[in-house]
């Protein structure tokens, strides 16, 4: 996080990619509330949750925020529950 950015303005939602295809994930629940704006603050950690899906890859998506229109995650983990 910087002055001019680093979190979500808006949309933030998570997609997957299939036979080189990304479509949106279902049941996305994010928690915490995500705040979309600079509140989102340094080192917290949103958990995205949704449903059950397959593919070859995932991405984090949604609207920069800041007046330069960025975003940043330290970390990132993803894990199965099936």
């Amino acid at each position: 996080m910087f002055p001019d950015g680093g979190w979500f303005a808006s949309g933030l939602t998570v997609q997957v990619r299939n036979n080189f295809v990304w479509t949106t994930v279902t049941g996305l629940t994010i928690n915490p509330a995500y705040p979309y704006h600079a509140s989102a603050g340094p080192f917290r950690r949103f958990t995205l949750t949704f449903a059950n899906t397959s593919g070859d890859g995932i991405r984090i998506v949604g609207s920069p925020g800041g007046s330069a229109h960025f975003t940043s995650i330290s970390e990132l983990e993803i894990y199965f529950d099936g």
